[in-house]
């Protein structure tokens, strides 16, 4: 049978470890919620943007081919974990 010490370090360390996940779990948790409060504020911009090209004039006849072209935007993730993947690889 191991010796009490040997026993008690593991116990020890056993604790550290759970500390170091629960941490790890809430700091998860807290960017996700960053995250995705910022993808609400980026939905809210891109509708107000939207509201405001809706509101201007259009051109028409020959002015229509001078009129800019809306850029291409890259498609959204379309689970949670590849949105969390594609954040978690922005901050690092």
């Amino acid at each position: 049978m191991p010796p009490q010490d040997e026993i008690d370090r593991l116990r020890t360390e056993l604790q550290e470890w759970r500390r170091r996940a629960e941490v790890a779990e809430a700091i998860a948790v807290e960017r996700l919620a960053r995250a995705e409060s910022a993808e609400r504020a980026l939905r809210a911009a891109e509708g107000a943007v939207a509201k405001g090209r809706d509101a201007r004039p259009r051109p028409s006849g020959k002015d229509a081919s001078k009129a800019p072209q809306a850029p291409v935007e890259p498609t959204r993730p379309a689970t949670l974990r590849e949105r969390w993947r594609r954040y978690t690889e922005t901050i690092n």
